[in-house]
């Protein structure tokens, strides 16, 4: 376990890039560390109120607690009609080493995660992206991170930084304000795609990693990392506290650049973001055996592939603000990932939307979004999922790509606490979920809610900044 942490630093020390562990469709169901951003930026503030927290925080130590519930249904397409519920329970505790024992710029974050999922896609849609963004491949209880943050000052405040430890890349890498609005899969998180092209496992799974942070000027920024591939992170056996590196097969490696403003140097803020990934480490064909011809018809070993790359940009910004006084506005966004191998499930993905923020009189917190997106297969997943289908009992060729439409209100009950009812419909949903199905899955129709508890928020618990 000491060589390969030994290793994971060496990486950074070269300037290597970010990186996670083998994920499968739905691995990285949750981005949970995008809903704490909030909580994470927040400035650091004196606590109000006496108590047992606001003495832990005079002492460095910060609590944070999250819930999360995301309902679903069909009532019309997929392969039946039903409904699900996936929720789950975020603890940590941050600390402040500077003010626990004058280690200057160094904090240490902590976070379990608990979750326990039914996903509508998978017993009732059958296919397509997951109607629930939190939904998981099976029960559990994790560390969502376990890491330290030091940051040092060169030519600015803070310019320079680095964390290392149990994490997922989206703490860092391909951050979007947008990322917690919407409830289906494709729109919510970062980048949906990148952990089944890249094999990087995200939140709320976590494994082994670091990166290295440098901002040249106030709005730019470049990001370095590496995170380590481990296929025990993908076991349900694997338990809280398995750090064990005995099964990591190889690296994933990111860089990150981007130029980024707010409403703190910006009266129309904007951001872009331009990353890509490396990936060193074995990976099955999605189609091939090591023979060079179709696993699902002639059986054998599937043909592995070592080494993997790919492309991403997102970005969103500002197009319209009723006044500078608020923060009521019109924002657009949009991301596109490419994978550069036709040996995975997907070959790009893309989407595109519109928040508006401030909807009526008085709403000033709630959002109100459109989004779409578009999934596309390479030709060896379609003939993989065509061959399976006929397996089925079922004829003709798997639509190579889908589509998914999404409208959602967010409403701001109280601070920290919003419920956001949505609809989604999913277009050509692809057979991955269930590949012997022998037809096409019908458009399915989606009406979910998404519930969002932060304790810490409701309660004004202490913050810290990260």
């Amino acid at each position: 376990m000491l060589r390969r942490a030994c290793a994971v630093v060496c990486a950074l020390g070269m300037g290597s890039a970010f990186a996670q562990a083998p994920n499968p469709a739905r691995a990285g169901a949750v981005d949970a560390a995008a809903t704490t951003e909030a909580a994470r930026k927040a400035v650091p503030e004196k606590a109000k109120e006496t108590g047992v927290l606001a003495t832990l925080a005079e002492r460095g130590i910060y609590t944070r607690l999250l819930l999360n519930m995301e309902l679903a249904g069909n009532p019309s397409g997929g392969i039946r009609q039903g409904a699900t519920a996936s929720q789950y329970v975020v603890g940590g505790v941050d600390v402040d080493l500077e003010k626990m024992m004058g280690w200057n710029g160094a904090k240490i974050q902590a976070s379990v995660i608990g979750i326990k999922s039914r996903s509508l896609t998978t017993f009732y849609i059958g296919g397509g992206t997951s109607a629930q963004e939190n939904s998981a491949p099976f029960t559990l209880l994790r560390f969502l991170d376990l890491s330290l943050h030091q940051n040092f000052s060169l030519y600015n405040k803070n310019d320079l930084s680095f964390s290392i430890g149990r994490m997922s890349a989206f703490q860092t890498f391909a951050k979007s304000p947008f990322s917690t609005l919407f409830q289906n899969h494709a729109h919510s998180g970062a980048l949906y795609g990148f952990s089944q092209s890249s094999g990087t496992v995200l939140a709320p799974l976590s494994t082994w990693g670091g990166r290295v942070s440098f901002r040249p000027s106030e709005k730019t920024y470049v990001h370095a990392g590496s995170f380590s591939i481990d296929p025990a992170t993908l076991d349900a056996g694997t338990h809280l506290w398995d750090f064990s590196s005995s099964r990591i097969t190889g690296q994933n490696y990111m860089l990150e650049t981007g130029y980024e403003t707010d409403f703190n140097n910006d009266p129309m803020p904007r951001r872009i973001r331009l990353g890509a990934w490396y990936l060193d480490a074995p990976r099955n064909d999605v189609y091939l055996n090591t023979e060079g011809r179709s696993f699902t018809t002639y059986g054998g070993t599937r043909e592995t592939h070592r080494h993997g790359n790919g492309l991403y940009v997102m970005g969103d910004k500002v197009l319209y603000r009723p006044d500078l006084k608020s923060k009521r506005n019109l924002a657009a966004f949009g991301s596109v990932v490419y994978n550069r191998s036709d040996a995975e499930a997907i070959k790009y993905t893309a989407k595109v939307g519109l928040v508006k923020t401030g909807t009526f009189a008085g709403r000033d917190n709630d959002t109100f979004g459109v989004v779409v997106s578009t999934l596309k297969m390479p030709e060896k997943q379609v003939a993989f999922l065509s061959e399976r289908r006929a397996k089925g009992g079922g004829t003709g060729r798997v639509n190579s790509e889908g589509y998914v439409f999404e409208t959602a209100y967010s409403y701001a009950l109280a601070p920290g606490i919003t419920i956001a009812p949505n609809i989604q419909y999913l277009h050509k949903p692809d057979s991955r979920v269930t590949p012997n199905h022998p037809r096409d899955i019908n458009d399915a129709l989606v009406i979910g809610v998404r519930m969002n508890a932060n304790i810490g928020a409701l309660f004004n618990f202490p913050r810290i900044a990260f």
